[in-house]
């Protein structure tokens, strides 16, 4: 499983989609941070709501970074459910390093005081936002959605409804705890829980999928 990330991780690298999603993140992290982003650990809020949709997006980026060919290849020499669970794990890897970024920015560019379990809190918010993320990009990405253009439609629908649906989880629920500052560490076990089934679930989807739509 090891050698198979790292291929994957090579191949991305090499097309360098990751590109745009992470230089846009970055942006917005930037402009988040400029001024006062506010008292901990609202001062999250809102890189934890930009961080679903950019994983969502680098999600899409990893599971289609292979062409066709050397797809067929990899799926072939490894197998579908080694190769997508590759996928998931990068994918998760990949996030968790951008959550530990968007949770050290406001530590070294506010003026404000981060106590470490606030900094935790708010790096627990983030990868949970960041891994709901990765569960939607698998959805929306090959095998289960092969065509480029309903994949972005599936994703950006699937990101606007969690914003839509107010306080429920794991997205609304977690927003509202930070932005209230109160029964964080409530909501953020049942949002936990709940982006682990659903990356879960999502793994297991394009897994059975696979190989019906080789």
């Amino acid at each position: 499983m090891t050698a198979l990330v790292r291929y994957l991780l090579a191949d991305v690298l090499r097309t360098q989609r990751y590109l745009p999603p992470l230089l846009v993140f970055a942006a917005v992290l930037a402009m988040f941070n400029a001024g006062d982003a506010g008292p901990p650990p609202s001062a999250y809020a809102g890189s934890c709501a930009f961080l679903y949709p950019v994983a969502t997006w680098l999600t899409i980026v990893i599971a289609t970074a292979e062409d066709p060919v050397r797809r067929a290849v990899t799926v072939t020499t490894a197998g579908w459910g080694r190769t997508q669970a590759a996928v998931t794990v990068l994918s998760c890897a990949a996030v968790t390093v951008v959550a530990l970024f968007a949770a050290l920015v406001p530590v070294l560019t506010q003026s404000r005081p981060y106590p470490p379990a606030t900094v935790a809190l708010g790096l627990a918010s983030l990868v949970v936002c960041g891994l709901t993320g990765v569960g939607v990009g698998v959805l929306c990405a090959r095998p289960v959605i092969t065509r480029p253009g309903w994949s972005v439609l599936a994703a950006t629908a699937l990101v606007v409804l969690a914003f839509l649906f107010g306080r429920t989880p794991p997205i609304g629920n977690l927003l509202g705890a930070l932005g209230h500052e109160t029964g964080l560490a409530g909501d953020l076990a049942v949002s936990g829980v709940c982006a682990v089934v659903l990356l879960v679930g999502a793994t297991l989807a394009a897994r059975t999928l696979g190989p019906r739509r080789n």
